[in-house]
């Protein structure tokens, strides 16, 4: 009996996440308390199984597959089933080089977001909305069919809502509910968009392979669906996409979800959740619409401009250490937007990479912010100076994670920073003096952060007013653990990009031999 395991790595996580749910609602707050331990090891050891299904997946041990050599709109792993037979609706699943990278990505984080919140409190319900999460965000990365891709999308919402809602800050309410608005008004947009496709194609279906099938076929004589058509759906899948990413102007209720949410939330939020929208964006509009893609181009180019440039200088002006990060994920955004508008596959390629990079980088990131939270009871930048001598561990930590934000070489980042700016110069010329100028404010707002948080306040340092006098502590093994393996895995992605890369790089090079554009 062959296994389904693409199905299995989405089903397994919901399924379990539902029943612990369950089970722990009948229990009393004292029982619920006392299968924290326990629900916390289980989520864990499922989190880890996953992992290492997807690893060796990777390696070739399950499937054998040559992760170079999937032509464009092929997929491996690929299994469908009837689901709602009248609508031709179908439980369809696969995974290519572009959405490899972030299913691996999804199982690597989940089990380190545990590790990194190991003692979050009311474990009994969070571990099982991590579980529900993780599943969430696997099904949009490998669902082949566009009404699946669309309940995977809005069941991502539900359980940051809640991580939100009961672990976040005192305006967790209010930030929690923009965050939903926000994003689910977007995804109805999007929603309208997917139908009106659906209903003008000449044979209905929801399959994006069927989908981008006959878009080819129609394009490469032509104009799919008419370009004032193709042009309007563009822009409503767009701006769902947007939305999730997010970019500038829709990029508002990311800083109030981030600094509210609890440090788990934000390191899935951030790592994983807000890729959603760059990879819709090639899965969808990208894929079907290449026409409107050249009409838009330079639109897109600007939007990411304005991400990259307003968020760095936003960057400047927080003193919440979080709220600072948030903006700077707004920045690095932009960089994938840029990298779409350079047409050129090194460009696609650099923004695949930033997307798989910054989301090892940034969850690091926030789970340093949370540490400086959880120990110091203050996000104000400066609030604690001369960290380095109470707290070497998490000074350190920042030290790197900031280093690695702003691309430092042989660090993963540096390597998308890199491609992009090559692949920005041959597409825009002297444009690329803006991207540059965001390096060096992005060097400021981090190492303005690094200077009073960790090196000021001299001999005698200046622990924290919120501490009340008390020993300043370092981070807890757990978070320790977390921090190292997120930092090896930024190291080695920068000594050896090649790993994804490679495929990333020969997917964007099909991807435009098939949609006709010049390689």
């Amino acid at each position: 009996m062959s296994i389904d395991y693409l199905s299995l790595m989405v089903v397994l996580p919901i399924m379990a996440s539902i029943f612990l749910l369950v089970l722990t609602s009948r229990l009393s707050e004292g029982a619920r308390r006392k299968f924290d331990s326990s629900i916390r090891m289980a989520s864990l050891g499922i989190t880890l199984a996953m992992f290492a299904l997807a690893t060796l997946m990777f390696f070739g041990e399950i499937g054998n597959v040559d992760w170079t050599g999937i032509a464009f709109n092929n997929f491996e792993f690929s299994e469908s089933y009837v689901w709602i037979e009248p609508l031709g609706i179908e439980w369809s699943v696969g995974v290519d080089g572009l959405s490899f990278p972030m299913v691996w990505l999804t199982t690597l984080l989940l089990p380190i977001t545990i590790i990194a919140t190991w003692n979050e409190k009311a474990g009994a319900t969070y571990f099982p909305l991590i579980l529900m999460m993780g599943g969430a965000l696997i099904g949009v990365f490998v669902a082949l069919d566009m009404f699946m891709f669309y309940v995977f999308w809005e069941l991502t919402l539900i359980p940051m809502f809640f991580l939100i809602l009961k672990w976040g800050g005192k305006d967790r309410k209010y930030a929690a509910q923009k965050f939903f608005i926000y994003t689910f008004t977007a995804s109805v947009v999007m929603l309208l968009g997917l139908f009106t496709m659906y209903f003008l194609m000449d044979t209905q279906t929801f399959s994006m392979v069927d989908m981008v099938t006959e878009a080819n076929g129609a394009n490469s004589s032509g104009v799919w669906l008419g370009l004032e058509v193709q042009k309007a759906l563009f822009i409503m899948l767009m701006l769902g996409f947007l939305v999730k990413l997010p970019a500038a102007p829709f990029h508002t209720w990311l800083p109030d979800a981030h600094v509210q949410a609890p440090t788990g939330g934000s390191m899935l939020l951030a790592g994983v959740m807000l890729k959603m929208g760059a990879y819709g964006m090639f899965r969808l509009p990208i894929s079907l619409f290449p026409h409107a893609l050249e009409e838009f181009r330079f639109i897109i180019m600007l939007i990411g401009l304005i991400s990259l440039v307003w968020g760095a200088i936003v960057c400047l002006g927080q003193t919440n250490l979080k709220k600072m990060v948030a903006y700077s994920s707004v920045s690095h955004m932009g960089i994938i937007l840029l990298g779409i508008a350079s047409m050129q596959p090194l460009g696609w390629a650099a923004a695949l990479f930033m997307m798989f990079a910054h989301g090892i980088i940034s969850p690091m990131l926030f789970a340093v912010c949370g540490a400086f939270k959880h120990h110091y009871h203050s996000m104000e930048i400066g609030a604690m100076r001369g960290m380095a001598k109470h707290s070497p561990w998490l000074a350190t930590s920042m030290m790197f994670g900031w280093m690695a934000s702003l691309g430092l070489p042989l660090l993963a980042g540096f390597v998308a920073e890199l491609m992009l700016m090559v692949a920005y110069w041959h597409a825009y010329g002297w444009w690329i003096l803006l991207p540059g100028l965001v390096l060096a404010l992005t060097a400021a707002y981090y190492l303005w952060s690094m200077q009073r948080t960790i090196f000021e306040g001299g001999d005698e340092t200046q622990p924290p007013e919120s501490l009340h006098g008390e020993p300043v502590p370092d981070i807890a093994n757990s978070e320790k653990l977390a921090m190292l393996l997120l930092a090896g895995f930024t190291i080695l992605f920068g000594i050896m990009p090649w790993i994804f890369l490679d495929m990333m790089s020969e997917w964007t090079i099909n991807a435009m031999k098939f949609l006709g554009f010049g390689v």
